[in-house]
């Protein structure tokens, strides 16, 4: 690593559910190169949709074998011949050999401290015989789960210890004073004393301009479900509610939600008058832009961009396996920012209620949320950078323990 050359930064999101990983991802390497285009950036990614979203020029992509997330801390390969056990060794074994010869300054980990099943374990050992001075980075979303939940999975997982033992930095995508995760998931006061928080990533690209190819005519509700993987119940509550209330609908089902939920939804939408259904939009913010009010999952760059936007928006959180999206909306709720409709018995007729008021205030209010999580980010790991091999900010204890190789994680 050259102090004099263009910075290197090796993003890894292990993608195994939904879009939201890589996303986010994406909206990092875009900032980092719009700021600093001499900087060589690679994402390791699992995502099998990547294909689907332009890439931001000089950013380089490595795919990793994908898998699913099937329950709490269970995976498939998408390629069901495959042995779970099998692919997590390829991904580990892939993203190594990128670390290697890549040698970043800085290597960024999103969200899974110890990579999907512990497969960053071995990526770890091998930064630190080849690539000693990599400035080894966690970065985490405001909400991961329960706090109860995240302190017994982390404890018995041996995450704590990882995050003494390798991280030199972690930076969380949120803002302490809406939920300090050094509090909530008791990180011990070494780990702690190295936790900064970025604020919420949001896109500073967002422009109020509606996209009128897709817009039906006239005032619409615009639902989606992220990915849509688990997205039929939320869209088809929303079909209905808009029906109730005499509105134009779209509904973005995502990539990821099956062809035969999708042909369901598009059979229950010819039926009902100003209402389409598209699969997937690349720039769906323009069309959030253009709603009177939008029905989302409770996603983090979702919630993000419409906070950002300041549209009328009425979350259906995700509240199992995980109650990130659950908690995520109520501490925004909590804030004035969004309305909440819970999954269950009665969705449509409670979804109705609530998109009736956001309709009838479509007033878009201040936003007191600090939403300048990117450009802050941006510098963070740039100072990262700038530190590799200097050891400055590093515990002298800090990567000289090997982690097992047999631990895994989420």
């Amino acid at each position: 690593m050259s102090a004099h050359g263009p910075r290197r930064v090796l993003l890894y999101a292990h993608d195994t559910y939904g879009l939201g990983h890589l996303r986010r991802n994406l909206a990092i390497a875009r900032r980092l190169l719009e700021d600093r285009p001499r900087m060589r950036i690679v994402l390791a990614s699992g995502s099998p949709v990547l294909s689907s979203f332009s890439l931001p020029r000089g950013l380089s992509v490595v795919a990793l074998p994908p898998v699913e997330k099937v329950g709490a801390e269970e995976y498939q390969p998408l390629d069901r011949r495959l042995d779970i056990d099998l692919v997590r060794r390829a991904r580990s074994a892939v993203i190594a050999d990128v670390a290697r010869r890549f040698a970043p300054d800085v290597f960024l980990v999103d969200h899974a401290p110890h990579g999907m099943k512990g497969e960053l374990l071995p990526v770890f050992d091998v930064l630190q015989r080849w690539c000693p001075a990599t400035r080894i980075v966690l970065g985490l979303r405001d909400v991961l789960d329960d706090p109860g939940v995240v302190r017994q999975l982390w404890q018995e997982q041996g995450v704590y210890e990882t995050l003494k033992m390798v991280y030199d930095r972690i930076l969380v995508y949120g803002s302490a004073d809406v939920f300090d995760v050094r509090r909530e998931y008791a990180m011990p006061p070494p780990v702690a004393a190295r936790t900064s928080f970025c604020g919420y990533l949001c896109p500073a690209s967002l422009r109020a301009v509606p996209t009128p190819e897709l817009a039906p005519d006239g005032p619409f509700v615009l639902g989606t479900a992220g990915g849509g993987g688990d997205g039929l119940a939320v869209l088809t509550a929303t079909l209905a509610a808009s029906r109730e209330l005499g509105v134009g609908c779209l509904l973005v089902t995502g990539p990821l939600m099956a062809p035969a939920q999708r042909r369901r939804l598009v059979e229950l939408a010819a039926n009902v008058p100003g209402a389409s259904v598209v699969e997937f939009v690349p720039d769906l913010a323009d069309v959030m832009a253009g709603a009177r009010a939008v029905v989302t999952m409770g996603g983090y760059n979702s919630l993000c961009e419409l906070v950002g936007l300041r549209a009328p928006t009425v979350v259906v959180p995700r509240v199992s396996p995980r109650r990130e999206q659950a908690i995520r909306a109520e501490l925004f709720a909590s804030r004035g920012l969004v309305r909440v409709a819970l999954p269950g018995l009665g969705l449509a007729e409670r979804l109705a209620r609530e998109l009736s008021q956001a309709i009838a205030s479509p007033e878009r209010k201040p936003v007191h949320l600090d939403l300048g999580g990117l450009s802050r980010l941006a510098g963070l790991l740039e100072g990262e950078a700038a530190g590799a091999g200097s050891g400055i900010g590093v515990a002298p204890w800090v990567r000289q323990r090997r982690i097992p190789e047999e631990r895994v994680s989420a």
